[in-house]
């Protein structure tokens, strides 16, 4: 069934993009008809095509000049027909229809297509439908209040929520394939698909039932082929088993199906043991080891799970062997006060030793039999290691309890905000044998957390209220933590915006729940945070600061809280939070490795903020029939698609107003492929509010006021005013060029974006601010990890010019 999450949006308008579609077919079959040799695109083909970070799309291929009919006719009119869309290589965008979903790309992003792709047969089933009274057609669809199951028949009733009251509108399937459903009105024009894993088995089992001919073998055949080309391996396996067992001389003709579905289940069942893996979910992945099949399964995939045992067999003997030799190594110090410090030290690995951590002692264990080294060498290379990294250790125990000292010191002063004290740490640290900014900076990523979390139960969500006492107004987020979270393991997150309606456990719900049970985000290792960035019975997303402002405090309070991956953050929302996701995306770019709005609008803000997201992905998911959501999206998303960003425009055809859950997998197959742009040498951003003014390394402060935006702003209006324009560039020579309207400009620098070993020259406006060598600077580092708590993004210096 469809998960329900919208009530709709009152407004109802005429969208046009099915109609496009339609009467570009006939224009370019006229076209042929009447001999002419230019169509507005070519005919649709079967095949794919392979976007540049990765992701592959299947479906029909049409070459368009523009998402809308006038945008289309706008290229046209610069660039002749004939040269321009007769080919591939001539449009802009690419239109890929899967028959449920038209995927817009841009041409740009493609480095590979298929235009004939060669597709094996699939199993397709036909539901016979009586459709009557079909005069009335459906121009927009809003929320679902309710939705039956479908019978054995394929029928179901689906009652919508209208400006006119609750309306019951009766559907009938006509086509089941293993990608889809085909749905149509009964009484009503209103086409539309439906994923088939979206379908309860149960249900989708009496409808396949309904439709073939259950005493005929070779139609039950065609229904377990079925079963193994939609993925649904179990259902496949009870088909082949009554086949087997109904008819027993076709058990010969069935084998080759049931060894590949064996091989395909068992390469399924390796991959999710992988996914488990790599999400830190050990100890389900080693269940997952010992009930794995091993009947009839591919020696290639039975040597891949020795392969993932014997590395957690390997693992587990290198956590037995520090725990004995750590102890066994202490007991040769002599010295009281130093084997006392050590016992303590001790504790805490013993503690925390698990297989996300045991990587860190990789030095010590590969040398804890060298005989040259001595015990006290030894145990430098362990409690060392713990603190920086086994590729940082040292072999002098007095430097690596000194380290010990200065993580303490480092903790204490992102914890405090008494600067008296916070300048007595640094003088501290400054003083300790062999710490310096850039063993400090080794030290940060393995940091334990920062800031408390306040975690009872992990499978559930919980919130958390910001503690900064800087903080200009109250913020509040909700969580949902990854099944068996662990502060040692790096997570990606997700960022949910809620739709004005609901609260946030329906968004957190959306991407981690299912069946009251673990969803996607759990299974796959993301944490999920739903800032709470609308005020109190606001309805409609308004482009103001407050919302940007609990959206970011949220995000830097969450990296403090839990180890999240700061280059793998992506922004969602929903509705009324996927206009937010919208602009707030775009307006704070170096943040996010992704933005997901679904079934949202774009604002007055993106018309111009829109160029701010050339390095930012987008996924954006919405219905045919959701208002006139493509036709207005269209403003803003056919310019990035012409400049070849790297977007994604989902549209499910016939669909209205909802969460589109049937997306997800898609969604988080396509994170799987994104990280953060981190340290651009070429800044060139767009700013029209004052919160709008950090950009990567660069922050830019007292902007004109003419150009600067109300606090709270209507998407509606008109933006009148000229954006400020942040350029910044570095050149050969390690040259900075800054301009900007602002008076007050701050640069942090790193070794990755400029030489420290050379003079560094800053120009602003075209005046020379800075002429002299950067040296590392402790305190503004920590200052700044400690403002965004941003693991992944360091700097070892600050500039600040007034």
């Amino acid at each position: 069934m469809t998960v329900r999450l919208f009530p709709e949006f009152d407004s109802v308008s005429r969208h046009s993009t099915g109609r496009l579609f339609q009467s570009r077919i006939v224009f370019a079959l006229i076209l042929c008809f009447l001999g002419l040799d230019f169509f507005p695109f070519p005919a649709a083909q079967a095949g794919e095509v392979e976007l540049e970070h990765g992701t592959i799309i299947r479906g029909s291929l049409v070459p368009i000049l523009g998402l809308t009919d006038a945008l289309a006719s706008k290229l046209e009119g610069d660039v002749p027909i004939q040269e321009s869309a007769r080919t591939f290589d001539g449009a802009p965008i690419y239109l890929v229809d899967d028959g449920m979903v038209r995927y817009f790309v841009p041409r740009r992003q493609v480095v590979r297509k298929n235009q004939d792709q060669e597709l094996s047969r699939l199993e397709t089933f036909k539901l016979p439908q009586k459709v009557t009274g079909r005069n009335q057609m459906l121009k927009t669809v809003g929320s679902y209040i309710d939705v039956t199951d479908f019978d054995k028949f394929g029928r179901r009733t689906v009652t919508l929520n209208t400006s006119k009251g609750n309306l019951a509108l009766l559907q009938g399937v006509t086509e089941i394939t293993p990608h889809h459903l085909k749905l149509t009105g009964l009484k009503q024009q209103w086409d539309l698909g439906l994923r088939t894993t979206s379908i309860k088995e149960d249900v989708l089992d009496a409808m396949l039932n309904e439709a073939i001919d259950h005493l005929n073998p070779n139609e039950r055949i065609a229904v377990a082929r079925f079963y193994i080309q939609a993925g649904l391996y179990l259902p496949a396996g009870e088909a082949f088993d009554a086949i087997e067992r109904d008819f027993p001389e076709y058990k010969e003709k069935i084998a080759t199906y049931v060894s590949e579905l064996r091989t395909l289940h068992s390469q399924q069942l390796l991959n999710e043991l992988n996914q488990r893996r790599r999400a830190g979910q050990h100890r389900l992945a080693q269940n997952a080891i010992m009930k794995f099949p091993t009947n009839n399964v591919a020696q290639s995939i039975l040597r891949q799970i020795r392969e993932v045992q014997d590395d957690y067999n390997k693992q587990q003997e290198q956590i037995d062997k520090a725990r004995i030799r750590l102890g066994e190594l202490e007991a040769e110090i002599k010295d009281h006060a130093t084997r006392n410090l050590l016992q303590a030290y001790r504790r805490e690995v013993m503690t925390q030793l698990n297989f996300e951590t045991i990587n860190r002692l990789g030095a010590f264990l590969n040398l804890e039999n060298d005989d040259s080294l001595t015990a006290q060498e030894k145990l430098a290379l362990a409690y060392s290691g713990w603190i920086v990294g086994a590729a940082n250790v040292v072999t002098d125990l007095n430097t690596a309890l000194n380290l010990w000292t200065a993580r303490a010191q480092v903790l204490e002063y992102l914890r405090t905000e008494n600067e008296q004290l916070s300048d007595q740490m640094l003088e501290t640290l400054s003083k300790l044998e062999g710490v310096s900014a850039a063993v400090v900076k080794q030290m940060i990523p393995l940091l334990p957390p920062i800031l408390d979390a306040p975690v009872r139960d992990i499978t559930n969500s919980f919130p958390v209220h910001v503690t900064d006492p800087k903080a200009e107004v109250p913020v509040s987020y909700s969580v949902l933590l990854p099944i068996e979270y662990d502060p040692h393991h790096t997570y990606p997150m997700i960022v949910a915006l809620r739709p004005s309606t609901l609260d946030a456990n329906s968004v957190l719900d959306w991407w981690g729940k299912y069946k009251n049970g673990p969803g996607q985000s759990q299974r796959r290792g993301y944490i999920v945070i739903a800032p709470e960035y609308l005020s109190k019975d606001q309805v409609n997303y308004e482009d103001n600061v407050t919302a940007h402002y609990a959206v970011i405090e949220s995000i830097r309070d969450a990296r403090k809280r839990f180890n999240v991956d700061s280059d793998r953050v992506f922004l969602s929302g929903h509705g009324t939070g996927a206009d937010a996701a919208f602009d707030i995306g775009m307006s704070h770019p170096d943040l996010f490795a992704g933005v997901m709005p679904i079934a949202g609008k774009t604002s007055a803000f993106n018309l111009h903020y829109w160029q701010n997201a050339k390095d930012l992905p987008f996924y954006i998911v919405g219905g045919e029939l959701d208002r006139d959501t493509l036709e207005h999206n269209s403003l803003v998303i056919n310019r990035m698609m012409r400049y070849g960003y790297d977007i994604i425009y989902a549209e499910y055809k016939g669909r209205g107003y909802e969460s589109y859950y049937e997306e997800i997998h898609n969604l988080f197959n396509w994170m799987e492929l994104h990280q953060r742009l981190k340290y651009p040498k070429d800044i060139e951003e767009k700013i029209l509010r004052p919160i709008d003014n950090r950009f990567y390394w660069v922050r830019t402060e007292d902007l004109p006021a003419k150009s600067m935006q109300p606090v709270t702003f209507n998407s509606n209006q008109r933006i009148r005013a000229r954006p400020v324009e942040l350029k910044v560039n570095i050149k050969i020579g390690n040259v900075i060029y800054v301009r900007s309207g602002g008076k007050i400009n701050t640069l942090w620098l790193n070794p990755e974006l400029v030489d420290f070993d050379k003079r560094l020259e800053v120009r602003i406006d075209g005046q020379r601010k800075f002429n002299d060598f950067l040296r590392p600077d402790m305190k503004a580092m920590l200052d700044d990890f400690k403002n965004r708590g941003d693991r992944q993004k360091l700097f070892d210096a600050r500039l600040d010019f007034f």
